[in-house]
């Protein structure tokens, strides 16, 4: 999770020190911090030993993550698209 967390405050400060035109903030952004979440959510509680009914809330919870990880690429790609076909 920290690398995920230090990997997103990279991205945002390399992106603030860019000279040039002010650019929106960029979905991409929250990949690492998903990927981490997932990292955790999924590995923590067996590391812990919790029980069935706690395991199977951090299951959910990291499926729910990684749609939003497979959404978030679905999207980004369709912005690339769209940009090389002008």
């Amino acid at each position: 999770m920290a690398v995920s967390v230090r990997l997103a405050v990279t991205v945002r400060t390399h992106r603030h020190r860019r000279n040039g035109p002010a650019r929106r903030s960029s979905h991409l952004e929250w990949l690492p911090g998903l990927a981490g979440l997932i990292a955790v959510v999924g590995a923590g509680p067996r590391i812990l030993r919790a029980n069935s009914s706690v395991l199977a809330v951090t299951d959910d919870l990291a499926r729910l993550a990684v749609a939003g990880v497979a959404g978030l690429l679905l999207y980004g790609a369709i912005i690339v698209l769209r940009r090389l076909r002008g």
